[in-house]
């Protein structure tokens, strides 16, 4: 079956998945910076350099944000952030 929708209604569909995907790449980064921190206070691996892992984690989260703003006008996710 094929739908007749008017372009605005399916440019306003594309935006919200666009939202949605970045929301959600959002919370899975948040919740690595968590899981990296965690487990930098917990184990001492010698070839795991934590500290360049979340500033990347960082980066990643900043350029996200300002694509949400962009598109929303706001700067955090509507969804839950995610437990460790």
């Amino acid at each position: 079956m094929l739908l007749c929708l008017p372009i605005r209604q399916i440019k306003d569909m594309d935006n919200s998945r666009e939202v949605n995907n970045i929301e959600y790449q959002i919370r899975k980064l948040e919740r690595g910076i968590k899981v990296a921190h965690k487990n930098r206070l917990l184990t001492n691996e010698p070839g795991l350099d934590y500290d360049f892992i979340i500033s990347n984690y960082v980066g990643e989260i900043k350029e996200l944000r300002d694509k949400l703003e962009g598109l929303t006008g706001r700067r955090q996710p509507n969804i839950s952030k995610w437990p460790v």
